[in-house]
């Protein structure tokens, strides 16, 4: 039976990222699956969603409230109006099972089809689950999780099933050899993979050149970085490394993210939930600073992935350019430490996500249409 599947999710990669991927794999299944995707109206997702696989459309979605919004007439009418949006959107649609990526577009979606009586199913891609997620799973007909630790932040009478977090086909890492050679890197030298999510990160950016500028020349030509910046400080940074002789790559954003993981030897990063799903996917070892302003959920995803040996975490307060001399510097070059993390990363690898998800929309529309 072929589905009409909506898709709704926040307007981050992390959000937007699972859900493209598990359209993409609905439509391989079946190419009279038909998918539309919905996010909030300021996000990433018309850059992101792929349109082959079916719609993209935006609505106007609101955080839930905060102190006072509780009891601002204007707060709950503008809510009021996204419900409605989204009402229309779903009425011309006419979907038959409606998936919550989280993220607050996640809301007004899962609500109307519990409304109507549409299957919902809900994935969480963090260890701390979101808000929207925590609010919406008693509503849904299955809830998929990426950690069975989130169970432990749900309501204890929710059954829930681990999943894994989707992660896109093209993250598979090509050989090695042939992603140097792309990437103009020497293979002789490890690599050290910068990367501060979509949008970049100024303070990764920041601490690490100016680490680089305390290393002697000669601990310098020990190594070379590939370093997606993002694209506010991508000509500063590249300037700084031919000032100091750093070999490597310096680019805004990369858009085969297979060869950076699969050159990388370690990455800094943040620890988003899309992020920490591809660093499992390639068994890449890592550094990660939590965004600071996500919430619980980065630092959460940080320490789960530090506690199980495929990690190290630590505060952007506490991310200084002493620290990565003293770190992040040793442990790219200690191959000892770095082939124990990857052991450690290879046993948490979930491959099947995307499919385990789809099994779940299937699961749910067949109980619902039987």
């Amino acid at each position: 039976m072929a589905l009409r599947v909506l898709m709704a999710a926040g307007g981050t990669g992390g959000h937007l990222i699972p859900a493209l991927t598990v359209a993409r794999l609905l439509k391989q299944q079946d190419p009279e699956n038909s998918c539309l995707a919905v996010s909030g109206e300021n996000g990433m997702g018309e850059a992101l969603w792929d349109h082959s696989l079916g719609e993209f459309q935006t609505f106007p979605v609101w955080p839930w409230p905060k102190g006072l919004q509780i009891i601002d007439p204007r707060y709950w009418g503008k809510q009021l109006w996204a419900l409605v949006r989204m009402f229309r959107i779903m009425k011309r649609f006419k979907p038959q099972v409606v998936i919550g990526f989280g993220g607050y577009a996640a809301g007004p979606a899962v609500l109307l089809a519990r409304m109507t009586g549409t299957p919902a199913v809900i994935h969480e891609q963090n260890v701390f689950p979101g808000r929207t997620t925590q609010l919406l799973v008693s509503w849904a007909n299955r809830v998929a999780v990426s950690f069975k630790e989130t169970a432990q932040h749900l309501p204890k009478n929710i059954s829930v099933a681990v999943t894994g977090n989707p992660v896109r086909p093209e993250i598979a890492c090509p050989l090695r050899e042939t992603a140097l050679q792309a990437l103009g890197l020497s293979a002789s030298k490890p690599v050290l993979l910068i990367v501060g999510g979509s949008q970049g990160s100024h303070h990764i950016n920041k601490t690490v050149v100016e680490a680089f500028g305390q290393l002697p020349a000669r601990q310098r030509n020990l190594f070379q970085v590939l370093h997606l910046t993002g694209s506010a400080d991508v000509q500063w940074v590249a300037e700084r490394y031919r000032a100091l002789g750093i070999e490597g790559r310096v680019e805004a954003f990369s858009s085969n993210m297979g060869w950076a993981y699969s050159v990388a030897h370690l990455a800094v990063a943040r620890a988003g939930a899309t992020t920490l799903a591809e660093l499992i996917a390639t068994e890449t070892p890592s550094f990660l600073v939590p965004y600071p302003h996500a919430g619980a959920h980065q630092a959460a995803n940080a320490q789960w992935l530090a506690g199980r040996g495929g990690a190290v975490a630590m505060d952007q307060e506490v991310f200084t350019a002493d620290r990565v001399v003293k770190f992040v510097i040793p442990l790219l070059t200690d191959r000892q430490k770095l082939n124990e993390m990857r052991a450690s990363l290879k046993v948490l690898r979930i491959p099947d996500a995307a499919q385990r998800v789809v099994e779940m929309v299937l699961e749910a529309a067949h109980a619902a249409y039987s």
